[in-house]
């Protein structure tokens, strides 16, 4: 049995991209192939006028073609390895490790690393596409998907819980599994955290800043996140694009269990934030209670 790591680095969607640096494709998408099968590396970057030609590297040397397009028609397993492009006016493509394996049953996957919310497809894929039935997926050894006829299965939104080792079993003659593959989903953004600007309980009358924190995956520093605010069951604020909401006046009655959310634009990933207990205390002169005026929140 044949075995190399094979990863592909996947284009942020919504995230920051070097736009001079080449972005290699695969067709069929899968980073593992039977010996023998066939693959197409698309590499696609910036050109200068009336110049297309693009160099191929496999395992840091240079390839005899100066297309876009790089087939493989047969695979043999000497083609295995890391690839990389370069177009006229790009650096580099990041590496795409292309697997070339003998076996019966093989688990496919678009790419061993994803940020969550992106899809995750797997593929229980037997030598020469032969037909396999009553189809089991696994992670880290528990059967989670079953399948009489279908051997693809999607997660359709990713977190971390996904991430693990996973195999699949299939029958056809016999009942055969295939070997694991280690998936690893990235945390896009961390659990947000809801602050005060004061140390609490609060005076009446005090301005306060809550902010809802959070740490985006610092090759999507770029990405917008919207925020919500709440206190109890009551929306103050629905997904802004501030992070941070305001209390001119503190007053008793703005006493409650605040809390945020923060969520992507396309609303994939959403995560809420732990309850912070925001006191306000009245102040008190020659033993009467002062009250005052309350003016209307707003958003920095």
């Amino acid at each position: 049995m044949w075995l190399l790591t094979a990863l592909l680095l996947w284009v942020p969607v919504g995230g920051q991209v070097d736009p001079t640096k080449a972005v290699i494709t695969l067709q069929p998408p899968w980073v593992s192939v039977f010996q023998d099968e066939q693959v197409t590396l698309l590499c696609e970057g910036p050109q200068p006028p009336g110049d297309n030609s693009t160099r191929w590297f496999l395992n840091g040397t240079a390839i005899q073609t100066s297309t876009s397009k790089y087939s493989i028609t047969a695979a043999r397993v000497s083609e295995s390895g890391e690839y990389r492009c370069q177009t006229g006016l790009s650096v580099p493509s990041d590496p795409v490790q292309l697997e070339i394996r003998r076996d019966w049953l093989l688990l496919q996957i678009s790419s061993r690393v994803f940020t969550e919310g992106e899809p995750l497809t797997l593929r229980c894929h037997a030598w020469k596409s032969k037909p396999v039935y009553n189809v089991l997926f696994y992670q880290n050894g528990k059967a989670f998907q079953f399948s009489p006829r279908n051997s693809e299965f999607t997660i359709q939104k990713t977190n971390t819980s996904h991430n693990g080792v996973y195999h699949c079993s299939g029958l056809g003659r016999h009942r055969y599994t295939s070997e694991g593959v280690t998936v690893t989903v990235k945390e896009l953004f961390s659990v947000p955290v809801l602050r005060a600007s004061l140390s609490l309980p609060l005076l009446e009358g005090n301005l306060v800043t809550l902010s809802c924190e959070t740490t985006l995956l610092p090759e999507r520093a770029g990405l917008q996140l919207y925020y919500s605010f709440y206190v109890g069951s009551k929306t103050l604020v629905d997904r802004n694009a501030s992070s941070k909401y305001q209390i001119l006046a503190a007053r008793r009655e703005d006493s409650g269990s605040y809390w945020c959310e923060a969520v992507t634009e396309d609303g994939n990933v959403l995560k809420r934030s732990p309850a912070l207990e925001l006191q306000v205390l009245g102040e008190r002169e020659d033993g009467l209670l002062l009250t005052r005026e309350k003016r209307l929140p707003f958003l920095l």
